[in-house]
């Protein structure tokens, strides 16, 4: 109880203290409180302020450099009450696509009594294998004005084609055979005047020629080997001469670390023979075979396309006993400017062309059966050039380039041979054939192709060559054209209208004219001097017109030469007049 009371005692001292101690400081405060009245509203203005004139000094030496901020929007769903009105979304009225069809025929028949026939129809064997067979023909009875012998030519083409898609490879094979009828028709003024009717009528001017190729291809998905080619053909004419060609083209790419090293090969065996020859009476035989290698690498940096390879050619003619190799260059770049608007690109390749019978008989239909067969060495090829849209839809592409060949194959006319013996005389004896000769050649060529494309369905176009020869020995440039010239339309008017049409230009060439006399034992005894002539330059004309009736049938009529201009194409061989031929075309599936 005592100690109850003294601690209540306490308590009472200490609270009087602490009251007593407040009371002191409160006394001690010096601050007094004043009444502010305000008279008037202070309005600064412009010319109350300070104005710095200088520029003030940074002395802190030390900048920080500002902190890219990254920041994305995160999108949270807001509910709505807002209920749109629900409305009917109008139609869009597309045109159907055109069918398309796996069949096709075409049939037509024209002045010069002129029949053409084209067919092509594909087969389903399987899901795996299909079969293409393809059926060309074009034949015309003649009728030149002036052609004093036949003069009607046919051209017929069968081929067939079965190809097969497996898991891992896809394979193809087939065959095709070619069959082309021509007539050595150009006689000259001065031999038809020379030639009594009975001579002209003995004349045997009908030359044919017959292909027979078999082929065949396979293309791997996961192996080295891409992919390889096969061809063997035989070509044999009127005049017992014969051709055979085996050709393998094995492609091959080897994956490096960042690119691929790819390689492709050709290798070509050429055995052929002719019977007759142009002057005696001893034949023209000829075995050759080349091996080429050309590896080369893709680079795409950037905007810049680049190829960079070689070819390597190893060539042999077992009948004279040569051995050559080759080298060539086969570089490209390619250059896309402003945004892929302009490209510009340049390079050099070159190559072993094998030259064979075939072939030049492509060229030339009109060409005699004895001649000599070696390879052109086309030593390099240098262009540069560029294409490039001037417009919206006007296009701009032109090439200049500089190239060196030597054995480049020129046509020339073979000289008229004259024997002793009449009977002896053949066909193509009467100056209207052509023979290869061989000379160097280097040419410096520039061309321009501008096409302007109106709308989808109407574009025209123009193109121009002008090319500078220049040979070994100052020879002429034989029937070869310095200047050439084309312009060219298409126009779909309508859905089932189209209208197409070309004019071109061929300028003029220089071929020889010459006579050599033969005597009974086969041999020259006078050969007369080769003059030069010059084959004049023509224009033509060719127009097509097609009405599509419906998706299947359509009718159609082709014009040529509708300036009806008489122009040699080869010397003394002169070309039909205007000729107009229609007919129908037939689309369907089996």
């Amino acid at each position: 109880m005592n100690k109850m009371n003294l601690t209540i005692k306490l308590n009472l001292i200490f609270l009087v203290v602490f009251l007593i101690s407040i009371k002191a400081i409160a006394q001690r405060d010096t601050i007094n409180t004043d009444k502010l009245i305000i008279v008037k509203q202070y309005s600064p203005t412009v010319n109350d302020a300070f104005k710095i004139k200088q520029k003030p000094s940074e002395k802190d030496s030390i900048k920080q450099v500002r902190r890219e901020l990254s920041y994305s929007f995160i999108d949270v769903p807001v509910a709505s009450t807002f209920t749109p009105a629900k409305g009917t979304a109008s139609g869009v009225r597309m045109s159907p696509p055109d069918k398309l069809f796996e069949n096709y025929s075409r049939f037509g028949v024209g002045n010069f009594s002129t029949i053409l026939a084209d067919f092509y129809s594909n087969f389903d064997i399987n899901r795996d294998r299909n079969l293409d067979i393809a059926f060309n023909h074009l034949s015309s009875q003649g009728g030149i004005d002036g052609v004093v012998l036949d003069d009607d030519f046919s051209n017929t083409n069968v081929r067939l084609d079965l190809t097969s898609q497996d898991r891992y490879f896809d394979w193809n094979a087939g065959f095709d055979i070619n069959r082309r009828e021509v007539n050595y028709y150009g006689l000259g003024s001065e031999q038809v005047d020379a030639l009594t009717q009975d001579q002209l009528n003995a004349i045997d001017s009908k030359q044919t020629y017959t292909k027979l190729e078999a082929f065949g291809g396979i293309r791997f998905t996961d192996l080295v080997l891409k992919e390889a080619e096969l061809t063997v053909y035989n070509f044999t004419d009127n005049f017992s001469s014969s051709e055979q060609v085996l050709t393998i083209q094995p492609v091959v790419e080897i994956p490096l670390r960042t690119q691929k090293l790819s390689i492709k090969g050709d290798f070509k065996f050429l055995n052929g023979s002719f019977e007759e020859n142009l002057i005696g009476e001893e034949s023209l035989d000829y075995r050759q075979f080349q091996a080429e290698i050309n590896p080369f690498m893709k680079f795409n940096i950037q905007n810049v396309n680049l190829k960079l390879g070689a070819k390597a050619v190893y060539f042999s003619d077992f009948e004279n006993s040569e051995n050559k190799v080759f080298f060539y260059p086969d570089i490209k770049a390619e250059f896309n400017l402003n945004q892929e608007s302009i490209n510009v690109f340049l390079g050099a390749n070159g190559g072993l062309e094998q030259n064979t019978f075939e072939n030049l008989s492509q060229q030339n239909p009109f060409l005699s059966p004895t001649q000599f067969i070696r390879p052109s060495n086309n030593q390099y090829n240098a262009y540069a050039g560029f294409t490039t849209k001037l417009l919206e839809n006007l296009s701009l592409s032109s090439q200049v380039n500089y190239s060196s060949t030597n054995n480049f194959a020129f046509f020339i006319a073979n000289p008229e041979i004259d024997y002793a013996i009449e009977q002896s005389k053949r066909g193509f004896d009467y100056q209207n054939s052509f023979g290869v000769v061989y000379n160097d050649l280097k040419t410096f060529g520039i061309s321009a192709d501008l096409a302007y494309q109106i709308d989808s369905d109407f574009n025209v176009g123009f193109f121009g060559k002008y090319s500078d020869f220049s040979t070994g020995d100052e020879q002429p440039a034989w029937n070869l054209p310095e200047i050439e010239l084309r312009a060219y339309a298409d126009f779909e008017f309508t859905k089932n209208w189209n209208f197409s049409a070309a004019l071109f230009y061929i300028g003029e060439r220089t071929d020889a004219q010459g006579k050599i006399s033969i005597n009974s034992n086969s041999i020259p005894i006078s050969g007369g001097q080769i003059n030069t002539t010059e084959v004049d330059g023509y224009l033509d004309l060719n127009a097509s017109l097609e009405y599509k009736i419906n998706p299947r049938l359509a009718v159609f009529v082709n014009g040529n030469n509708l300036l009806n201009k008489s122009y040699n194409r080869w010397q003394n061989f002169e070309v039909q007049g205007i000729q107009v031929l229609g007919g129908l075309t037939y689309q369907f599936n089996w």
